[in-house]
C-alpha cells in the first residue's frame, strides 16, 4: 500500500516542473551515476532498459530486471522492455502513460522529455535515498552493450596484458648462460669476460627500450584514435541537441499561444457561472494535451 500511494502521489509530475528544464547533460550524469554506465547520448534510452532499472532503483526489487532485454537494438526488441515497464508502472499504480510508439523510435525530443520525467519521479519518490542500491549486481548476469558495462573490466583487462611482456625478455636472458665460461680465461683474462657480458646485456636494453618506445606509440595512437571518435559523435549530438531545442521551442511556443487564444475566448465571451476551477482545467488541458489535440488547436486559432 505505501509503494502505490507514493505511485499516485509522484504521477501528478506536470510538465511545468522543474525536472522538465534539466539539460541533457545534467540528465546523463545523473543516470550514468545512479546505474552506473557509460551512457553518451539520451537516444541510447529508447530500448527501454535504462528506464526499466530507473524505476527499479526508486522502488528496489518491484521491476522483473531478469525479463530485460539489455541488447535490444531494433523497434520490435524494444517492446517486451516496455511491458516489463509497464507492468512495474501498474504494480506501483503509477498513473502515466508510456508513450511507447514514440520512445522506441529514438527520437532525441520524446526520450528527453521521458527521462526528465524520470527524474522527477526518482526525486519525488526519495530515490536519493536508497544508497543501497547495487545496478552493477541488478545488471550481472545479463548480456550487456559496452556502456552498460562495469568501468573497471577494460582497466583490469590491459593491466594483465602489460604484465606479460617481461616474459618475453626472460626468455631472450638465458640465452647467454648456455656457455659456461673456461676456467683458465677467468683468472688468466678476466677483462676479456667482463668484454664478453657486455654484449649480452646491451641487446636486452636495446629490446626493452624498443618494446616501451612501441607500447607508447601504440598508446598514444588508440587515445589519439579515441578522441577523434568522441569529437565525431559529440558533433553529432550538437546536431541532434540543436534540433531538438528547435523542437521543444515550437513545441512550447504553440502551448503558449493556445493559452493565449483560450484567455482571449475567455474575454470576449464572459460567462457568469464561470469559475476559476475551470479556467485551471481548461489551462491544463491544453499543456497535457496529446498530439492529437494539438493538430486541432490551429483550427481553433483560425476560428478566432
Amino acid at each position: 500500500m505505501a509503494l502505490r500511494s507514493m505511485g499516485r502521489t509522484a504521477s501528478s509530475v506536470g510538465m511545468m516542473e522543474g525536472a522538465f528544464f534539466v539539460s541533457r547533460t545534467e540528465l546523463l550524469e545523473w543516470v550514468n551515476r545512479l546505474l552506473q554506465v557509460n551512457l553518451a547520448k539520451v537516444e541510447q534510452c529508447a530500448s527501454g532498459a535504462v528506464y526499466c532499472q530507473i524505476i527499479d532503483a526508486c522502488h528496489p526489487n518491484s521491476v522483473a530486471m531478469r525479463k530485460v532485454n539489455w541488447m535490444a537494438k531494433v523497434e520490435h526488441e524494444y517492446i517486451p522492455n516496455y511491458k516489463v515497464l509497464q507492468a512495474a508502472f501498474d504494480k506501483l499504480d503509477i498513473a502515466r502513460n508510456v508513450p511507447v510508439d514514440q520512445l522506441i523510435r529514438g527520437k532525441y525530443q520524446d526520450n528527453l522529455e521521458f527521462l526528465q520525467w524520470l527524474k522527477c519521479y526518482w526525486e519525488k519518490e526519495g530515490g536519493a535515498g536508497h544508497r543501497q542500491y547495487d545496478a552493477v549486481a541488478v545488471r550481472a548476469d545479463k548480456t550487456l552493450p559496452t556502456w552498460a558495462k562495469p568501468l573497471n573490466i577494460f582497466a583490469s583487462r590491459g593491466f594483465e596484458k602489460e604484465n606479460q611482456k617481461p616474459c618475453i625478455v626472460k626468455a631472450d636472458e638465458v640465452r647467454p648462460a648456455r656457455r659456461a665460461p673456461v676456467p683458465h680465461e677467468r683468472t688468466s683474462n678476466p677483462t676479456t669476460n667482463a668484454q664478453r657480458q657486455l654484449p649480452s646485456k646491451t641487446p636486452r636494453s636495446m629490446n626493452s627500450s624498443l618494446n616501451s618506445s612501441l607500447n607508447t606509440s601504440a598508446a598514444e595512437n588508440e587515445t589519439l584514435k579515441a578522441k577523434l571518435n568522441d569529437q565525431k559523435e559529440e558533433i553529432l549530438d550538437l546536431r541532434g541537441t540543436l534540433d531538438g531545442l528547435e523542437r521543444e521551442r515550437d513545441y512550447y511556443f504553440r502551448k503558449l499561444r493556445d493559452v493565449e487564444i483560450l484567455c482571449l475566448t475567455l474575454k470576449a465571451n464572459m460567462d457568469p457561472g464561470l469559475t476559476a476551477e475551470k479556467v485551471v482545467e481548461d489551462v491544463q488541458g491544453i499543456l497535457y494535451a496529446e498530439n492529437e489535440v494539438e493538430a486541432e488547436m490551429p483550427e481553433a486559432e483560425s476560428n478566432i
